[in-house]
């Protein structure tokens, strides 16, 4: 992979469960505010009282794209993992093959959705923008930086 690779970084001890990045992320994408219609979720251990943030984290060696079987999930340029929805077979194997949980179905539209980071958006993610603790964060790195 050449050129820039964007990680989302995720820091659950951080995280109050405000909302405000799964709301941002159904509105820029579905012109909604909607908890179920977001590419990102929270999930909430009570015990310990922390927020587990479900989001792709657009990893090295993603195996939602090995599993995929009709090669509907690419890695652009700036190595951020998309789904081709055009291509998809909706059969599922990327979400159940994500380490991080980070593919969702959505019912509504019926086809599976994950973080594209915001693709297109000037200002890049809108839940990092948003996150009033900064418990997610957007790590660029060029190539020349990394260690592969």
């Amino acid at each position: 992979m050449r050129g820039r690779n964007h990680k989302i970084l995720v820091n659950p001890q951080l995280c109050r469960d405000c909302q405000t990045c799964v709301l941002a992320c159904s509105l820029y994408h579905e012109n909604v505010c909607s908890l179920s219609l977001a590419r990102l979720q929270i999930i909430k251990d009570m015990e310990i009282y922390e927020f587990n943030i479900l989001i792709c984290r657009h990893c090295d060696q993603p195996e939602c794209v090995l599993a995929c079987p009709c090669n509907a999930i690419q890695v652009n340029k700036q190595g951020v993992i998309l789904i081709m929805a055009e291509d998809c077979n909706q059969c599922g194997l990327c979400a159940l093959n994500c380490p991080y949980e980070a593919i969702f179905y959505c019912e509504v539209s019926g086809k599976y959705n994950k973080c594209d980071l915001c693709a297109n958006r000037l200002g890049g993610p809108l839940c990092v923008e948003l996150c009033p603790v900064k418990a997610i964060t957007l790590n660029i790195e060029t190539a020349s930086a990394r260690r592969d």
